[in-house]
This record gives structure tokens, C-alpha cells and sequence, in this order.
């Protein structure tokens, strides 16, 4: 199976309707089961106007010739629905879910993956025999442009991504989380502003910001010596904002 970066590189049609910081996920086409009734019926159809030519032609001779048309027309059939189910594609990206389909006519059917509030997923007998399933999207009682996909080729995985992507909670990897401000207990006698020590999860050391002094105070200022919380005295004023 094609991975999606070759998938995309492939088809344009697929390219143009994603987003600029859009990323792809999941890429999957209708499964070929879907193929499965027009390729039956012109074979069927192949057999049947044979049999009739050869049964009427001894009887009508050269005009029983027109009943190949029937089948002509049948093949005709098979071709519009191979075409058509090589354009018709399931596309799954962080922010929302598309169904491109039309083979004249292009159409696109989208539903944004925050509006999604539960997901259906069924396989009949024929599904289960063949490989193919069926997902039934719900959006809160809405309805939506795309609410049936069918003829979902390896079901299986495609249910496990696609739950993976609506119901998972992602956190952008430029947000850092918010931080915390630890406050040193102050020593009795000591200035009432103490050095705050800024932890956010994940860091390995606390980020220390100097204590807050006033612009008139020409004393000894006071830091913090290590990691024990012990005040130290810092007698030039400039180097008490140095730890």
C-alpha cells in the first residue's frame, strides 16, 4: 500500500484540496468490491447476448447482430464506473475529513473533525468475506454533507486512525505549558520581595528571577545561594541581580 506522502505526490486533485498547514493522515480509496455488480453484470450480459446470437442467428441470420449492442452498452457501463471509482477518495487530515467524488463534475464532501461526536462502524457478511466496511459519522444531531462513508477499503485500520484523530486531544508542540511560580518562604528580617523560582513541567531545572529590589535602595541586597533556599547578603547593589 502506497504510503500518503507518495499518495499525494501522485494526484494533483488530491493536492488542491488541502489546506496550507493542513497534514495529511489518511488516504484510502473505495475498496474494489465496489466494482464488483457492473463487472459481474457484463460478463453475464456477455454470455447471455453469445447464446441469444448464436440461438437467432440461424433464424433472423445477420440482423440478430444488433443485440451486441446491448452488451456494448453494458461494457460502456463498466468503463464510467472504473473511471469513477479511481476518482473517488477518503481523505482524513488533523483538522477535518474529506470525500472527493465525480468523475465530470468534481465534488467535495467535508466535515470538521470537532463536530464529530461519535462514529459508527458496521461490516455486513459480503464485508466481512470481501474486506470492506462502513463508518456512520455523527455531529450532535446536525446534519452534515458527510455523515455515510461506504465501501471503506481495510476497515480495521482506517477505523483505528480515524478514531485516533477525532477522539485524541492534541496539543500544539509551540504551546508550552503554563507555568508555575514557586515562592521561597521569606526569612524574618530579610526584604519582603524573595526570589521566585519559575518551574514548567518538563524542565529540568527551576529558572531563577532575581529578587525584586527598589530603585532607591542603595543597601545590601539579598540572593539566593544554591538550591537549599539559604539568603545570602550581596553588598554591590549591581550583583544582587546575579545568582
Amino acid at each position: 500500500m502506497d504510503t500518503v506522502e507518495q499518495t499525494l505526490a501522485g494526484h494533483r486533485t488530491l493536492r488542491k484540496y488541502v489546506l496550507p498547514g493542513e497534514r495529511v493522515v489518511l488516504t484510502r480509496r473505495s475498496h474494489w468490491a465496489k466494482l464488483l455488480e457492473p463487472t459481474l453484470t457484463t460478463l453475464v450480459g456477455f454470455v447471455l447476448v453469445a447464446w441469444l446470437v448464436d440461438v437467432a442467428g440461424t433464424v433472423a441470420g445477420d440482423r440478430s447482430a444488433w443485440l451486441w449492442l446491448l452488451w456494448f452498452a453494458l461494457l460502456a457501463r463498466l468503463g464510467w464506473r472504473v473511471l469513477d471509482w479511481r476518482n473517488e477518495w477518503l481523505v482524513a487530515t488533523d483538522k477535518r475529513m474529506l470525500m472527493l467524488y465525480g468523475l465530470i463534475t468534481h465534488k467535495v464532501s467535508m466535515m470538521p473533525l470537532v463536530k464529530v461526536t461519535d462514529m459508527r462502524y458496521s461490516r455486513s457478511i459480503p464485508g466481512r468475506l470481501l474486506g470492506y466496511g462502513e463508518f456512520l459519522l455523527e455531529s450532535a444531531g446536525q446534519d452534515q454533507a458527510l455523515g455515510r462513508i461506504a465501501w471503506v477499503a481495510d476497515p480495521d485500520a482506517t477505523y483505528r486512525e480515524l478514531c485516533a484523530i477525532i477522539f485524541t486531544p492534541t496539543q500544539s508542540p509551540n504551546v508550552r505549558p503554563p507555568s508555575v511560580a514557586v515562592r521561597r518562604p521569606v526569612p524574618e528580617g530579610r526584604p519582603a520581595w524573595p526570589a521566585v523560582h519559575e518551574h514548567r513541567p518538563g524542565d529540568t531545572q527551576p529558572i531563577r528571577i532575581p529578587p525584586r529590589t527598589s530603585a532607591r535602595d542603595d543597601g545590601p541586597g539579598w540572593s539566593v545561594s544554591g538550591d537549599t533556599g539559604t539568603y545570602v547578603p550581596v553588598e554591590d547593589p549591581v550583583r544582587r541581580y546575579d545568582d
